[in-house]
Parts: C-alpha cells; sequence; structure tokens
C-alpha cells in the first residue's frame, strides 16, 4: 500500500483542479449564509466521487474475478499487459487530439438553496462530470490492480477524495478568515479564473503521462 500512496496522491492533487466545481464554490460564498451550504456542497462532491469509486472498485473486481481468474488467466500474463498497451495508446492518442476545455454543460442551481438541495447540488456537478473523469479512472485502475481488502479501499478512497475537495475547502477557508477584508472576494475569484485558464492544460498532460507509463510499462514486462 506504501507505493500505492503517493502515486493516488499526485493523480488526486490534479484532478482535484475542478473548474466546475470551484466556479459553483465561488458563487456560493456569494451568497446569504455561504458556509453551511458550502460545506453541504462539498459534503456532497465527495460522498458522490467516494460513492462512484468504491462502486467502481468493486464492479471491475467482481468483473476479473468471473472473466479472468474462473477463465484460469491471471492479471500477470502477456494478455493483461497487452490490454494495458492498448489503454495506454488510447489516453496518448486523446492527450494528443483530444481539445480539452472546461465543462460547458450548466448544472440548474435550486432556487432555494436549503442544505439538503445544496448537498444534492454536489452530488449533481460531480456525477455528470464522471464521464470525463479519467484521473479516477486511472487511480481506480491501481486500486484495482492492488487487490486490497474492502477497508483499505475504502480509506485510500476518502483519501483521495479528501484532496480531491482541497480547492473549494481552500476557497472556504479564505472566505472565513478574510470575509471581512476588501480583498477576499477578488482573490477567490482570481483563484477561480486561474483554475479555468491553467487546468485544461494540466489534465492533458496528466492523460499523456499516464498513457506514457502505461504503454512503458507493458514493453518492460514484455522485454523483461
Amino acid at each position: 500500500m506504501s507505493a500505492l500512496l503517493p502515486s493516488l496522491i499526485a493523480i488526486a492533487a490534479l484532478d482535484s483542479l475542478n473548474p466546475s466545481a470551484i466556479a459553483m464554490q465561488v458563487y456560493l460564498l456569494g451568497t446569504i449564509k455561504p458556509i453551511p451550504r458550502s460545506i453541504a456542497y462539498i459534503t456532497g462532491i465527495f460522498f458522490a466521487y467516494w460513492t462512484s469509486g468504491l462502486l467502481a472498485v468493486l464492479g471491475l473486481n467482481r468483473l476479473i474475478q468471473t472473466v479472468f481468474v474462473k477463465s484460469g488467466f491471471s492479471l500477470s500474463t502477456p494478455l493483461f499487459y497487452a490490454i494495458q498497451f492498448l489503454t495506454g495508446l488510447i489516453l496518448l492518442i486523446v492527450g494528443l487530439t483530444l481539445r480539452i476545455s472546461p465543462q460547458s454543460e450548466s448544472v440548474k442551481v435550486p432556487k432555494k438553496l436549503n442544505l439538503a438541495k445544496t448537498f444534492l447540488l454536489g452530488m449533481s456537478v460531480t456525477i455528470l462530470e464522471l464521464p470525463t473523469a479519467l484521473p479516477y479512472f486511472a487511480a481506480i485502475e491501481q486500486l484495482v490492480r492492488a487487490n486490497l481488502d474492502l477497508l483499505s479501499t475504502m480509506s485510500i478512497l476518502a483519501l483521495y477524495n479528501l484532496i480531491f475537495v482541497l480547492p473549494p475547502s481552500a476557497l472556504v477557508v479564505i472566505y472565513i478568515f478574510f470575509h471581512r477584508q476588501s480583498f477576499a472576494m477578488s482573490l477567490i475569484q482570481h483563484f477561480n479564473r486561474s483554475i479555468a485558464i491553467y487546468s485544461p492544460h494540466i489534465i492533458r498532460f496528466l492523460i499523456l503521462g499516464l498513457g506514457i507509463f502505461l504503454i512503458a510499462d507493458s514493453l518492460f514486462y514484455y522485454i523483461a
């Protein structure tokens, strides 16, 4: 597990640069009673992402047990590394050709932002972006390969998601300590703009890096 954590922490840190989630957090900080709403919103993000990750890990483990183990294959066979090579190649092509930009679809903000609806808002933002969550899929793949027990898997996913919600949480901390200062909202808006500008380039870099790593790891298996 100790060898797995640094990689997952790095992926989670990059994955946390989510322009849509951060922009919505900035909006909530400009509403009445922003702190309770922000906490409910962040909790919704955490719950949706953590639950989705856990279901994905359990589902992939079941698939592996059914297709690979019962069929007599092993995850260390050349077949697995051939699949890994193709996955890395696809990621490489996606990273080189796909024009990545902040999500254009907008989540409808409820007219009445009570805590329950703000919690559901956080879940909605997260679920809508799950199909594009390539870093999270890479982290889930590593967890499946590690073949950890359920408690360890849940704990690592919790750590990943705590890191994932750090940027919106940081905005709440800034607001709590500096909201009486005139520069507070300007600082929050600047942070939001910076994430919107630079996160697509960071995501592209991450996709390319994951693709190169998977290709190199599979080639090393065949060469060695």
